[in-house]
Formats: structure tokens, C-alpha cells, sequence
């Protein structure tokens, strides 16, 4: 049953009932016709001032024999600063996790451990549904492996923010769409073993006439194995002036999961209430040996010995949302509110050994503490009106409101258990931080449909935002500032298959609580880590021009040639002591420029062969006042996915990447 206006245009549809039934939304006037098709029938028009309560069709003078119909949906599709994924059109997405769908998605690319990456960083802002996470937040790569693929509905590769959007996430946003139960009741149980994982997902969902109900399972196993080798040699006057070098091996296994809750009811036609509850939880260990030899000038060794390390992150969050949505007479308007509240503590404590070379007794030991605790509120309001019909020009406006709050304790015991003094506090790190982040922002977009298929978008978010933070030895600093995040999009249509945008936006990076936290892990007595409470947000500005090519289920292509400069950029900065041993810790040191090309594909080459991938290759370029320090270089990443349909329901996927070295301030 299709809704047409009086030009004919589709304005809606439905399918009936098994009995006949159907209902249709958006109807403002009689001025409407209703266009009915069955197969094995006659087609039906009826006009919106006579439609019966019975609507009779006259059946064919020939019956349907035999039809095999052979299509693939669309998976990509491209809209004004957007990519989307249609994950559930993808029938080789069952089994894997929503890492293995991103690996799929234009422009993204996703490395063996699920991190994120597009074009080139991994400043990225993961929602899901359009919500914030505090299981991406923690560790996306973790929350994207505990995720199963078969629940997302599309992923949306937001590579322009428009104003709508917060200004987090320098490199872009990734919004993971989840799927809504549409049959009566359904359940699945989905297992899947191997030798490093083994997963097991439960599902059911329930939809009545009102409510629809779904509940998301999630337990995973997972083990890592890793040798990692590196070498250090430092210089004095371009000559060699001592070397270190470490070889590490780890074996892992990490129990973890998660779990969902989503209600949706929906009162009538115009209203609806949301409510859902993701949690997760988990125990990631890290042990690990570790050989050190450190060599001076000339390649004396002065120092040798063997390290054990044995650390544990207990983590448990939640995230817990409470929504509305108000649709008007207007097509179009709408209001949406949102109220989230995400809880979450952690515990990662580590404990070292240092013994020599041939011995077991240890020489040195320290055992660090570090607890977390996060609250974080969020109040959001969304408007969306339209101001001409049809959608040719919309007025999309609101306002919100984080509240972040983290209180981290930590404390440090070291010293030779084998001594009689034993392992003794360290009161230099040891401390009590206190931090809290408040960001007060509204935003106006206005979007605009022109004649002749030309797309204009224009928008200004402001944000405010107040840093406070303490210790218990009584240092405190506290920081407020505002941003004008300003968005820009022009988009025009070629002909059905080519188009073309040219896109501006603003993006914010604020330090998050790992990046602040003054505790120094020395879990390896080399190379020190700690976090920086004096750092200050960075801001980037981006363009971007993108071609894109799009030929329905055959073929699609997207290319974009992208700029970004980057100020107070946050970097990692080591500095190396006259024993050796480098102090990391992230800094507001300098400004970088990049520069480059994307180019994301999908392509069924024939009907049991599909191909996807990107490739992305960029010049970044440091530039550091304060540090007299200029570096640059290019850098390049490509990967590939191959699907293969080997008949009876059966197929084979093959994924691989390639990354070149990756340009930072003080090397690569």
C-alpha cells in the first residue's frame, strides 16, 4: 500500500496484515491517493475522499507460476558529510563482532585488536544509537569486540560533523545503529570458538502492538599473545652515547561482557518513550617478562636484568537512558529528550619484580595502586522543524548539558622485599585526584533543498565548558573557556550516480581522565607513563572534497581529498634522564598539518565474489615553537575484504592491512 500526494509523489508505505489490515502516518489532507498492488491481482488507485472500509482487488486472468528473483541490497550509501553501512543487508556479517563490521565500512580502518582509525587518527567519537557510550569512551576496541555484528542495523561514518553533533572527536563520529525486533517474539543463541576467543551471545526480543522489547547478551574470552622487541639508542652530537634494549613476551586471557536492555512503547502514533540500560564488565590482565640490557658508550653493558610484571584492570559500568519523541501535524517536526546517567569504577593495580639476570630473588619491587570512579550525567533537547514543504528547507536547533565528575586514588610501595625495611610508600605518587568537566552547549543548523539537486547546510554550536580538579595534597587548578564550532556543507548531485560535496567544521579534543592523571606507572623502570593535569583542549579545523560514485548494488566509490590543521595539539612527549630512563607524558607542545587522499570502494565483481577496502595516504607535518622541533613525512594505510559465496548457505571472507609508519612530534 503506497501513499502518493497530489503530484504523485510517495509519501509513505506499508505492507498489510495477514488478514488485510494496514496503517498508515503522515496523512494532512483528502488530497491523497492510495496505490494498492498484490501479486496475482489487479492493481487498485483510490482517491483520499472515497476510500471504503473494504477495498476489494480483482484477481488476474493469469495466475503467478514461477518468479526467482535475484537481487543484492544496497550497502553503501552516501549522504551530505555522511558514509552509511547497511550492516543488515550484509548476510556475511553473522558471527563476527561489530569490529568485523567497521573493517567493512567506507573510509575506516580497523587494525587486529579493533582499534579505529580514519584517515590516517584515532581521535574518534563512538555513539551508539546517537547516544554517548561509556563502554567506547574506556576502550572502544574493547567495546567494539564485545558487540555482536548480527545486532547492528547500519553504521553511519560521519567524516563532517555538522553542529548537531558535540564537538568531541577531532578526527570524526562513528554512529552504530542497533536493530529493533520486528517479529512477535524471536530469540537466537549464537556461540562461536577459536583457538585465541570464544564467544557466546544471547538474543530475544519481543514486539506487541505498543512495546517493543530487546535483550543483548555478551560473554567473551579472549587471549592475546605478543613478543615485542625494541631498541633505543640515544645520541650525543649525531654519535652513539648508549642503548637500550628490551624484549617482551605476554600471554593473556581476558574474561569479560555485556549486556542490554532496550524498551521501547509507543502510546500512539505520535508519541514515543525509550529506555535502555547497557552494561559491561570485566578483568583484563597484562602480565608480562621482560629482558633489559642497557649499554653505554663504546657497548659496555651496564646494567642487565629480568622483569616480571603482573597487573589486572577490574572494570564495571553501565549506561543507563531515558528518552522521548514528539512527532507534530508537520511532517518533519519533531522534538526529542534525552536524560543519561553512566556510572562506572575501575581498578588497575601492578606488581614488579626485578631480579638479575641469573638469579631469582628480586633486587627491586613495587607494587602501584589506581581506583577510578566516574559519574557522569547528560541532558540533551532536540527540535527539528521544518520551515517549507516538501523537506526543502529544515530548522534543526537544541541544547545540552554533561556533567563529568572522577575521583582516581593511587598510591606506590617499593623498595627490596628481601631487605628488613621491606617495600616502603612512596609519597611522591602517592595522591587522591579529584576532576570534574561541565559542558553547557546549543546549537542551529539549517539545512536547505534546492532546485536542480543542490544541498546546502549551515550550522554554530557553542560550548562551554568548566574544568575543575584537586588534590589531596591541596594543588589545585581549575580552567573555562568557550568554542565556536561553525559547520558548512555545498552538495550536488551530477546525475543518479555522481555527486559531489565540499564540507568545513571545527572539532575539540578535551583531555580525558587518563590523559590528567598525574600517577606514574613504572611498571617498567625504563620507560615511565604518566598522565598531565595541565593540559589544555585542542582544536582542529578540517575540509574536505569528495567525489562519489554510486551504481546501486554493483559498484560504489567514494574518494575525498581532506586538509586539517590542528592547534595546541595534545602529543606525546618523552624526555630521556641522564640514567636513561624516559619519562612520557602528553603535552600541549605544538600544531600539525595534514593533508591527503581517501579512497573507499564496495564491488561485486561477479555473483559470488565481493570486494570492499580502503586506502588512505596523507603528509603530516609537527611544527613546535617551544621545542625548536619540525618533523614531517607521509604515511599510508590500505586494507581489503573478499567475500566468497561457496553455495548451500556457505561463504569464506578474507581480511587483510597493511600500515606504513606513522609520523609523531619527535620521530615516527
Amino acid at each position: 500500500v503506497v501513499l502518493l500526494n497530489e503530484k504523485q509523489q510517495q509519501r509513505g508505505s506499508t505492507t498489510t496484515s495477514e488478514s488485510g489490515l494496514f496503517n498508515l502516518t503522515g496523512v494532512q489532507h483528502n488530497r491523497f491517493t492510495l496505490l494498492i498492488t498484490a501479486i496475482s491481482y489487479h492493481k487498485k488507485e483510490l482517491d483520499g475522499q472515497s476510500i471504503p472500509d473494504t477495498i476489494w482487488l480483482a484477481p488476474a486472468v493469469e495466475g503467478l507460476r514461477e518468479v526467482t528473483v535475484s537481487s543484492r541490497k544496497k550497502l553503501v550509501e552516501s549522504r551530505p558529510g555522511m558514509l552509511v553501512y547497511h550492516a543488515a543487508n550484509d548476510a556475511t556479517n553473522k558471527g563476527g563482532t561489530a569490529a568485523d563490521v567497521l573493517r567493512k565500512a567506507p573510509v575506516l580502518n580497523v587494525d587486529a585488536q579493533g582499534n579505529v582509525s580514519m584517515r590516517g587518527s584515532k581521535n574518534l567519537k563512538i555513539l551508539v544509537n546517537g547516544k554517548y557510550s561509556g563502554q567506547m569512551a574506556r576502550n572502544a576496541a574493547d567495546a567494539l569486540n564485545m558487540m555482536p555484528a548480527d545486532i547492528i542495523q547500519s553504521v553511519e561514518v560521519i567524516t563532517t560533523p555538522s553542529a548537531r553533533y558535540d564537538a568531541e572527536g577531532a578526527a570524526g563520529v562513528i554512529n552504530i545503529i542497533t536493530k529493533k525486533g520486528r517479529k512477535e517474539f524471536s530469540g537466537a543463541l549464537e556461540a562461536a570458538g577459536s583457538n585465541l576467543e570464544q564467544v557466546l551471545n544471547p538474543r530475544i526480543a519481543i514486539n506487541q502492538e505498543k512495546w517493543n522489547i530487546a535483550i543483548n547478551g555478551h560473554l567473551h574470552r579472549y587471549r592475546t599473545k605478543e613478543a615485542v622487541n625494541t631498541n633505543r639508542q640515544q645520541l650525543k652530537d649525531g654519535i652513539p652515547d648508549g642503548e637500550l634494549i628490551q624484549q617482551q613476551e605476554s600471554d593473556n586471557a581476558a574474561p569479560h561482557g555485556s549486556g542490554d536492555l532496550s524498551i521501547t512503547f509507543k502510546p500512539d502514533s505520535v508519541s514515543e518513550f525509550n529506555f535502555g540500560v547497557n552494561t559491561w564488565f570485566g578483568k583484563w590482565p597484562h602480565n608480562r617478562q621482560q629482558q633489559t640490557i642497557v649499554k653505554q658508550a663504546g657497548g659496555v653493558i651496564s646494567d642487565q636484568y629480568l622483569q616480571t610484571t603482573s597487573a589486572k584492570e577490574n572494570y564495571l559500568g553501565a549506561d543507563l537512558n531515558l528518552g522521548y519523541t514528539r512527532k507534530f501535524k508537520r511532517p518533519g517536526q519533531e522534538l526529542n529528550l534525552l536524560v543519561q546517567f553512566s556510572p562506572s569504577h575501575s581498578r588497575s593495580p601492578y606488581q614488579t619484580w626485578l631480579t638479575e639476570d641469573q638469579h631469582t630473588l628480586p633486587i627491586y619491587e613495587e607494587i602501584n595502586s589506581n581506583k577510578t570512579r566516574n559519574r557522569e550525567w547528560t541532558a540533551q533537547t532536540d527540535y527539528q522543524h521544518p520551515i517549507l514543504d516538501e523537506d526543502r528547507m529544515t530548522l534543526e536547533t537544541g541544547m545540552k548539558l554533561i556533567l563529568r565528575n572522577v575521583n582516581n586514588q593511587y598510591s606506590t610501595l617499593s623498595g627490596n622485599s628481601q631487605d628488613p625495611s621491606g617495600l616502603l610508600p612512596d609519597p611522591l605518587r602517592t595522591d587522591q585526584f579529584k576532576y570534574s568537566q561541565d559542558v553547557y552547549s546549543a546549537y542551529a543548523l539549517l539545512k536547505n533543498n534546492f532546485k536542480n539537486d543542490w544541498y546546502l547546510e549551515g550550522g554554530l554550536r557553542v560550548e562551554r565548558t568548566a574544568i575543575k580538579g584537586r588534590f589531596s595534597s591541596g594543588l589545585r587548578f581549575n580552567n573555562d573557556f568557550t568554542n565556536f564550532i561553525p559547520n558548512i556543507t555545498v552538495s550536488k548531485k551530477l546525475n543518479g550516480e555522481h555527486h559531489l560535496s565540499l564540507s568545513y567544521t571545527q572539532r575539540l579534543t578535551r583531555p580525558y581522565i587518563w590523559d590528567l592523571n598525574p600517577n606514574i606507572d613504572a611498571s617498567d623502570p625504563r620507560n615511565h607513563y604518566s598522565g598531565n593535569p595541565d593540559l589544555e583542549p585542542e582544536t582542529m579545523h578540517q575540509a574536505e572534497l569528495v567525489y562519489g560514485w554510486n551504481r546501486g548494488t554493483k559498484f560504489f566509490l567514494n574518494s575525498s581529498l581532506f586538509w586539517k590543521q590542528t592547534d595546541d595539539a595534545i602529543v606525546d612527549y618523552t624526555q630521556t634522564n641522564a640514567e636513561g630512563i624516559s619519562s612520557t607524558k602528553k603535552q600541549n607542545l605544538a600544531g600539525n598539518k595534514m593533508y591527503g587522499l581517501n579512497f573507499s570502494s564496495n564491488a561485486m565483481i561477479n555473483s559470488w565474489l565481493s570486494l570492499n577496502g580502503n586506502f588512505n595516504v596523507n603528509h603530516l607535518e609537527f611544527t613546535s615553537q617551544a621545542l625548536h622541533i619540525y618533523n614531517d613525512g607521509w604515511a599510508a594505510d590500505i586494507d581489503l575484504n573478499a567475500t566468497i559465496k561457496l553455495g548451500n548457505r556457505f561463504s569464506v571472507q578474507a581480511f587483510g592491512e597493511y600500515t606504513t609508519r606513522m609520523i609523531t612530534l619527535q620521530g615516527h
